[in-house]
């Protein structure tokens, strides 16, 4: 046997031998499988084998991802390295488009994105509560957009300035109507507002650094604030919230104010790290240490949330706070008003819920339950799990029940979670000053 062939020979035993043990170490590992995985391996044979059009591999998988989490609560979520990095620049307050958000499945807008486009160049003539009935490239050539699903599409296939058309009637009103021509944009949201003496404030990004901000021209909220009384709006526990309330702290102390209206209203939450970090401000009777929040897992660990200070008597000493809710106020709000509760901020009667016509009773959303996103470092995809039940610092659970006018809370009736011109907001003030 020359040599060249006794090479050949010799390394075709090696692949062959290669083969040999790769098959038995897939079989040893297909028999110690699951019951469960085997079948689902097997349904995935037969679908690609036999199913009448091409399934491929991504397809498949994802659709077993989709039922996995179809399968749990609405709060868990699977997203893909790209969703996942939106989700991310979300956290901070990094947003794109027009910076209008919109109740669920409808025109009608629920909040205007402080520091948005939308938020500079609709001058304060277009609030919340308000209809988006038109998007075009100029005001004779709108597309109605009576649905949210309409508005999405007009606004997806927009590019460049883009006219809006805004009526404070109906979702479908042509006539009586606000136009505004404004070009979407990345940009950072700011998440709290702070009226008093006539004046608004936010905290907003100008460049690399944020200012603190006159936007009396583009809000109205100013003019429903009565003398001696503040107004702090919290949109979401998002971004650089938590420092934009220290500086709203800083103002209604600089304006010697004394009653504070907190409005949560339409808050569905967010990241508990800021919410501790403006807890320091709203727990009057707490101190550094204090636990304002705690979470219980299924193992049976408990993990304590707490605040590095108290700064209640260096901003609100003597004040008469108030929050404002309702039943899309949820999570990390709902465990700040129970904090505010907790440590003697306010009682429930302190506390304005909203009753529209058809609710059983005035209430927040009720979620008294924690998320944990864990992702995947090889491939940048990430999942959200619901992972712990919360409670107050004083042991209450809020889980689907909500903070409820049978507990106290004083309920304000209202046509809906979001009118025009906000009636709600001047019945509350009218009932504390």
């Amino acid at each position: 046997m020359n040599a060249k062939l006794k090479k050949f020979l010799i390394a075709a035993a090696a692949v062959a031998a290669a083969a040999l043990l790769f098959l038995a170490g897939y079989f040893t590992y297909y028999l110690t499988m699951s019951g469960g995985l085997r079948s689902l391996l097997w349904v995935k044979d037969m679908v690609q084998d036999e199913y009448y059009e091409e399934v491929s591999d991504d397809e498949f998988w994802q659709a077993a991802i989709d039922g996995v989490m179809d399968s749990l609560d609405a709060y868990s979520a699977y997203y893909t390295a790209d969703e996942y990095d939106a989700v991310i620049d979300s956290d901070r307050g990094i947003r794109s488009g027009i910076g209008a958000s919109f109740f669920s499945g409808t025109n009608k807008v629920y909040r205007i994105a402080l520091n948005s486009p939308l938020f500079f160049a609709a001058e304060g003539g277009v609030e919340a509560g308000m209809y988006l009935t038109g998007v075009g490239e100029s005001e004779s050539s709108l597309t109605l957009t009576d649905t949210y699903a309409k508005v999405s599409a007009a606004l997806s296939s927009a590019s460049g300035k883009v006219v809006l058309r805004f009526s404070s009637v109906s979702a479908s009103d042509t006539e009586n109507c606000v136009y505004v021509t404004v070009e979407p944009a990345v940009y950072t949201e700011s998440h709290v507002l702070y009226a008093s003496g006539g004046k608004a404030y936010a905290y907003l990004l100008a460049g690399e650094e944020y200012v603190w901000t006159d936007v009396s021209a583009y809000v109205t909220v100013e003019e429903k604030v009565p003398e001696g009384a503040a107004y702090i709006q919290l949109t979401q526990f998002e971004g650089n919230a938590g420092n934009e309330f220290a500086e709203a702290a800083r103002q209604y102390k600089e304006d010697g104010a004394k009653t504070l209206l907190f409005d949560l209203r339409n808050n569905g939450g967010g990241r508990l790290s800021v919410m501790q970090q403006i807890a320091r401000y709203l727990c009057k009777d707490a101190s550094a240490g204090s636990t304002v929040l705690e979470a219980r897992y299924r193992s049976g660990r408990k993990e304590l949330y707490t605040i590095d200070a108290s700064l209640y008597e260096t901003y609100f000493a003597g004040s008469r706070i108030y929050a404002a809710g309702n039943g899309n106020t949820a999570s990390a709000s709902e465990a700040l008003l129970g904090a505010m509760i907790s440590y003697g901020t306010l009682g429930y009667g302190d506390i304005f819920v909203t009753q529209t016509a058809g609710e059983d009773s005035a209430r927040t959303y009720g979620k008294g339950i924690m998320q944990t996103t864990f992702r995947n470092g090889a491939t940048g995809e990430a999942i959200k799990l619901t992972t712990a039940e919360i409670y107050w610092p004083n042991g209450v659970s809020i889980h689907g029940k909500g903070i409820t006018a049978a507990d106290g809370a004083a309920a304000v009736q209202a046509v809906s979670y979001g009118e025009y011109g906000d009636p709600e907001l001047s019945d509350i003030f009218s009932r504390i000053t």
